[in-house]
């Protein structure tokens, strides 16, 4: 079976925003890092690889890192967006099959 990327709900979007905006953007973005490596290991490789070619080429360290824990809390937000609303979407599921 063919999954697809939800469509994200605007009310899923600000409920992930306000619980990313509830922390240190920069502790959020390690806590990404964190979830994806348990969760998405592979995706997880190839963001690292992009962050590293395309945010961190040519920068000294201390910015390299800043930028990347950055980019990773934008990547964060759209990851727990869609992870939310499909565990919202089979909620819903297993509530129409009650």
């Amino acid at each position: 079976m063919t999954k697809t990327v939800p469509m994200v709900s605007s009310d899923c979007v600000i409920a992930v925003m306000d619980k990313a905006m509830s922390v240190d953007m920069m502790q959020f973005g390690a806590e990404t890092l964190e979830e994806m490596m348990k969760d998405q290991p592979q995706l997880l490789k190839v963001i690292s690889f992009l962050l590293t070619e395309l945010i961190a080429k040519g920068k000294d360290e201390e910015t390299a890192a800043i930028d990347a824990v950055q980019t990773m809390a934008v990547i964060g937000v759209v990851f727990k967006a869609i992870k939310t609303q499909i565990e919202a979407d089979e909620m819903e599921m297993s509530e129409d099959w009650s």
